[in-house]
């Protein structure tokens, strides 16, 4: 049975209190924060909110939510698009022992399980790299498995330009002497965006509106634009990358049909060196599709498991849950 605590829900406006509390805790990053909240609330359907879990007048996690309802399915708590990591943020070690952490650890998340089972008739989580022991999750019932980012930590450039095998090294001497802007600017970005989904007949995950958004919220703060201009002075290729206290994210790519091939690899590669001149890694953002594994995963970098969830009330919510997804493809 899970132990007794305080369960809050708390608005994006309301998450500046719980600011110390994320800016310790090993998966409080951006993604749990007021601002990307707010942003997510201003463009997407449904709530927008976080359940802060407190004991003896302390806060043991913070949980995002995005709730949708939905006919046959009723309400649910989803993982937002553009969002890498969508779960449980929890107290730093401290001074604890391992066995106290892992006990302290246990019991939240036993009662976040149940929370959320209580509330939402399917749900589904993204959990940070650090919250490597999802047991008491998959114990109540949550159910998933395994995924990968790559994840590459600052290196002197000449030593990480050796790493790369001359296949690369030759993709990226193509690219030089063309010039990379750092931008805000988020209209080219758009543009891209929507033409390389339409290159692959799909259509792409957000709207140009939550792209303009996003870049008028984070990016001069707390992230950037960064395109390739060709020898015209034309840009024609962009990746937006967002930089937090843990990490940097390489968030989205998307080009012009002459921005593609060698050219996004020297984009990609000058955006490395901007992020380890901020000394932060670079979360690659996902390395569990074929093709942008081998590409991403082609700059090296760490291997890094975390877990995605899912909990359904009942097999007959599982079954309605699969028919959606499988519509909405």
């Amino acid at each position: 049975m899970p132990k007794d605590f305080d369960v809050e829900e708390v608005p994006p406006d309301g998450l500046a209190r719980f600011d110390d509390f994320l800016a310790a805790s090993p998966q409080g990053t951006l993604f749990a924060g007021a601002a990307w909240l707010s942003l997510l609330a201003g463009q997407l359907p449904g709530r927008v909110v976080a359940l802060a879990f407190a004991a003896g007048g302390e806060t043991r996690a913070l949980v995002p939510i995005w709730e949708r309802r939905e006919a046959l399915l009723g309400p649910t708590a989803e993982i937002p698009p553009l969002t890498p990591y969508w779960g449980p943020c929890l107290p730093p070690a401290g001074d604890l022992r391992a066995e106290r952490v892992k006990a302290r650890d246990h019991d939240v998340l036993v009662a976040v399980a149940a929370e959320i089972k209580r509330r939402w008739r399917y749900a589904r989580l993204t959990c940070h790299p650090t919250l490597a022991d999802v047991r008491p999750l998959t114990w109540a019932g949550f159910r998933g498995g395994a995924r990968y980012t790559s994840i590459l930590p600052p290196v002197p450039g000449d030593e990480f330009l050796a790493s790369l095998s001359s296949s690369l090294r030759n993709k990226l001497k193509q690219g030089e002497g063309l010039a990379v802007e750092e931008s805000a600017d988020a209209e080219p970005f758009v543009a891209m965006y929507a033409e390389t989904f339409g290159r692959r007949g799909m259509a792409p995950p957000v709207t140009p509106s939550f792209l303009r958004a996003l870049a008028s919220e984070f990016c001069g703060s707390a992230g950037a634009i960064f395109y390739l201009k060709n020898e015209n002075g034309e840009r024609v290729a962009g990746r937006l990358v967002l930089w937090g206290r843990l990490a940097a994210y390489d968030l989205l790519a998307a080009s012009h049909e002459e921005g593609r091939g060698p050219l996004g690899a020297y984009l990609l590669w000058r955006e490395v060196r901007v992020v380890w001149d901020r000394d932060l890694p670079l979360d690659m953002v996902g390395v569990n599709v074929e093709a942008i594994a081998r590409f991403k995963e082609s700059f090296g970098g760490l291997l890094t498991p975390y877990y995605q969830l899912a909990a359904y009330r009942s097999p007959v919510v599982r079954l309605l849950a699969a028919a959606r997804r499988r519509f909405r493809r």
